[in-house]
Formats: structure tokens, sequence, C-alpha cells
């Protein structure tokens, strides 16, 4: 896996402070990342980052995972503070140093597919999408044959589609004097998760809970779903649900809580229609 900080160069000749600050920060993000899934940190190039991985769909679920949290960084980050980064895969056979770098053509070639990719997107190749095909969640859309640099035969290229491709549509402002188009059924919230455990430690558990939710609903194809920093801001809410539904844009709330109660664990959760507060 080979990432690249969208606009690096052109913001290290502008601002040269900036642009240290932000690679570090991608740093900090992606790390814990590559560790989730199993991933090595092979080597730093300036803002990008080679990585190898057990298995192709290892390599694809934390290329979703960083595009994913990156996305949830950007929507508080200021403006010139914002991480776009683009992801290139590719699986092959590779020969390793004594230093632990890694070589040959698989290393090329994702190196090559990564600028193939849109701003917070991902590519990769026809033998990445053989191995991960059935097995991955999120939809790969061909691109076609490729010519690559260095590569003598043309390589079939697929992107991965996000599931947050389709919010532009639903998030434009809405317009003065507008009622009930501004509930999107389609648009789901998830509420930080209440705990009612005697031991307030347990808490950790019930945080998890809303960020796994978030991203596991995130990839159900037609939902539009606000990331967890938008939606922590409302953790112990006082609010009704429709205030919040209309400050966040959405039609339908996910709300909760968790009990925990030494081995035994409780977990209630309940759908919400924003416009009328019904159950769904």
């Amino acid at each position: 896996m080979f990432t690249d900080m969208v606009g690096y160069t052109r913001l290290g000749q502008s601002n040269e402070a900036l642009s240290l600050a932000l690679v570090n920060q991608q740093r900090k993000l992606l790390r814990p990342i590559f560790k989730r899934h199993n991933g090595r940190e092979v080597k730093t190039i300036g803002d990008a980052f080679l990585a190898q991985f057990p298995s192709a769909l290892d390599a694809a679920r934390c290329a979703y995972d960083i595009q994913r949290a990156t996305r949830e960084f950007n929507i508080s980050a200021p403006e010139d503070r914002r991480l776009i980064l683009r992801v290139g895969i590719h699986v092959g056979d590779v020969l390793e140093s004594s230093d632990g770098d890694i070589s040959v053509d698989a290393v090329n070639v994702a190196s090559r597919i990564e600028p193939l990719a849109q701003p917070g997107g991902v590519c990769l190749t026809r033998q990445v999408f053989d191995h991960v095909q059935n097995k991955f969640d999120l939809s790969l859309q061909s691109l076609g044959l490729k010519t690559l640099k260095n590569v003598v035969e043309p390589i079939e290229i697929f992107k991965m589609v996000m599931p947050w491709q389709s919010e532009k549509r639903s998030e434009e402002p809405a317009s003065q004097g507008r009622t009930g188009a501004e509930f999107d059924r389609l648009r789901i919230a998830v509420l930080p998760f209440y705990n009612m455990s005697p031991d307030p430690n347990d808490e950790y558990f019930s945080d998890g809970m809303t960020e796994e939710l978030i991203s596991t609903i995130s990839r159900i194809s037609g939902l539009s779903v606000i990331a967890r920093t938008s939606v922590m801001s409302y953790k112990g809410y006082q609010k009704k649900i429709e205030e919040i539904a209309r400050e966040l844009r959405v039609g339908t709330i996910l709300e909760g809580s968790v009990r925990k109660s030494g081995d035994k664990l409780r977990i209630t959760a309940q759908l919400v229609n924003a416009e009328d507060s019904r159950h769904l």
C-alpha cells in the first residue's frame, strides 16, 4: 500500500511549518489504523507511507478506514489543516532487505496507481480485486486498463466507491421556509450511546459501540451517516430529538444505552423518526 497527501509539495513551498505539522498529524492518525489491520509500516517517504499487509483484504479494509478517519478529522479541522489522501494497493511477491525495506515490481505498481485515485479515494489493481471480491463490503468499480510508467503491460485498475460519495446531493443547504424536506429519512445520526453501568470506566464501551455502529452503517448503500466527530458533541445531550435532527439535517436518529453488570451486558437501541419522534 502507498498513501500520499494531496497538495503536499505545493504546500511545502508556501508554508513549510504547516506542511510539517500536517505530516505529523497524518502519522498520528494513520499508524494506529495500520496496526489495527495487521499492517506493517515499511517506511515513510516525506508525506507518503509504504505499508505491507498479510492479505489483500486487510489492506483494502485498512484503506477504507484511513479515508473514513481522515474524512471525520476534516469535518472539524480548518480548511488549511485538512488531510486529503490518496491510496494505492497492489498485491505481489516482494524482496525484503536486512533493514526491513521491501522492493521489486509490487512496490513500483502500488506507487504508480496511487496518483490515479481521486482525492480522498482508493485505487487497487485487478490482482487485489480478484482477492477481495465478494469479501469486501464496498463496491469496486473498474476504471479500465491503465498504462503505468516502467510497467510493461497495461493493468486494470479499480476504484473503491465510498459510501459518502452520494452525500453531496443531500447535504445542500436547506432553503428558507423548508419544512418536511429537511428530514431526509436516508440521512441518519447515531447519537452517543448512554452508559448506564454503575462503573463510569465502562464508558469506553458505550463510546466504542457508537463508533462501531457508525462505521458499520456507513457501509450500507443508499444511507448517509453523520461522522463520529459531529455526533460526539451531543454526548449527554439534553436537547429534543427534533432539535438535533434539524442541526444535523437528518431524518432518522439511532440512540441507545449500554448497561454492564459483571459478565452480563445489555445493549438497547432504538431507531427514531426525527420529524415526529416516533419509534421506528
